[in-house]
């Protein structure tokens, strides 16, 4: 193997590693998994070339890079990152914020910021809804756990559709960062691995009903209808907008952004294209 990469175990990022899975061993790209908080130790570490990692690394730590093209995005809502309330938003105080994800956890600061106008004191927890909830107003929940906590009786935001309301720009939830290690080459082949998952999305919405739980209609509304894995200016724009809400919040000084590692989109295609029919 040329390449090792980190990556999310949730539904979201399947598309983008179902060709290294489906082809091990006839792609120079293998795939290792955590969870966001632990991915960045595996880069420096020098373990992996790059990690699928919250935006808000790229963002925070200077002299890093991002590969063009590939993002897990929204366009709207997410689904998937959810903030729950005892109270009406504009009441919360305190936030018990998922332990797996900075990014989340970054947004619903901003978000009940500039929408609600209320400054919150939280801590990170275990993602488990009730235990958040008993000595908080309110919890941020990711990922998988995000999608299936039931929301009865509480407020509950969509941070996604909220970012949405606020800029009118996609949120860009998390991209391939990575060092030198992250070449052009490694930029195509992530690129060839989106039009793959893509091109494949029906087998990759029964492996992930299989791996996750979830319902085939659940799975395949969420990674063919919400989920954007696009990486162009649109979405430059917005990691750009959201990295001067998180410096307008003091959460993150000063903000930096990774120079962008471009790909050859054409060989990336002709690749992903010939990888498909090899598997058909």
């Amino acid at each position: 193997m040329n390449y090792r990469v980190g990556c999310v175990p949730y539904l979201n990022a399947k598309p983008l590693v179902r060709m290294f899975e489906d082809l091990k061993g006839q792609v120079p790209v293998e795939v290792v998994y955590d969870v966001p908080s632990r991915l960045p130790d595996l880069l420096a570490s020098n373990s992996v070339q790059a990690i699928m990692v919250s935006s808000i690394e790229g963002l925070r730590i200077p002299g890093k890079r991002v590969a063009d093209g590939v993002s897990i995005s929204t366009q709207k809502e997410v689904l998937s990152v959810r903030l729950f309330s005892k109270v009406p938003p504009a009441m919360i105080r305190t936030v018990a914020f998922d332990q797996s994800s900075m990014t989340s956890n970054a947004l619903a600061r901003v978000i009940l910021r500039e929408r609600f106008e209320r400054e919150v004191e939280g801590e990170t927890r275990p993602p488990l809804l009730e235990a958040m909830l008993e000595g908080h107003d309110a919890c941020v929940l990711i990922g998988d756990h995000g999608m299936r906590a039931p929301g009865e009786g509480l407020h509950v935001l969509d941070l996604g559709y909220e970012w949405r309301r606020l800029t009118r720009l996609p949120f860009v939830w998390a991209i391939w960062l990575g060092d030198e290690g992250l070449t052009p080459e490694l930029s195509m082949w992530l690129n060839a691995a989106a039009l793959y998952g893509m091109a494949r999305i029906d087998r990759v919405v029964k492996i992930a009903a299989e791996e996750t739980g979830f319902t085939l209609l659940q799975c395949e509304n969420y990674l063919r209808r919400i989920m954007d894995y696009a990486f162009d200016e649109p979405h430059r724009q917005g990691m750009l907008e959201f990295g001067g809400y998180l410096r307008k919040a003091g959460i993150v000084k000063p903000v930096h952004f990774p120079a962008i590692i471009g790909a050859d989109l054409a060989a990336a295609e002709a690749r992903a294209l010939a990888l498909v029919r090899s598997v058909s």
